[in-house]
């Protein structure tokens, strides 16, 4: 178990001190960069919270979508990247092959694409979502 506080709240923490005591403090023409820092912040605190998941979800859906295992492992084997990494690349030749132009098989991998972007937009930028949804 890890001490407290937890990763997330050292970087909520941080990104408020900034954001509340420094930014306003700051000569206008810093202030971009240091709400730029903030923003990566937040950022990294949505990742540490979320983990890994939004990677498995999508190695998961892609197995799916192929018909074929990406196997992870942990030691010399391919990693959750790596598996992922194959996986979206198998996809990409199928769209540019013209495999996913039609049918059912085009319309899943719509949904595919557009549920990826949603799940990275919530977490780089999960104001533009709470507008538009």
């Amino acid at each position: 178990m890890r001490d407290q506080p937890t990763g997330e709240e050292l970087l909520d923490t941080a990104r408020a001190v900034l954001r509340d005591d420094l930014i306003p403090a700051l000569p206008a023409d810093k202030r971009h960069a240091a709400l730029m820092i903030a923003n990566a912040l937040s950022i990294a605190a949505r990742q540490l919270k979320a983990g890994d998941a939004g990677e498995r979800a999508e190695l998961a859906a892609l197995e799916g979508l192929l018909s074929e295992p990406f196997a992870t492992h942990t030691d010399d084997g391919p990693s959750l990247r790596d598996a992922l990494a194959a996986a979206n690349r198998k996809l990409s030749q199928w769209i540019r092959a013209g495999r996913a132009d039609h049918g059912a098989l085009r319309d899943s991998v719509r949904a595919h694409l557009d549920d990826v972007i949603r799940r990275k937009v919530a977490e780089s930028n999960p104001k533009y979502l709470g507008a538009k949804a």
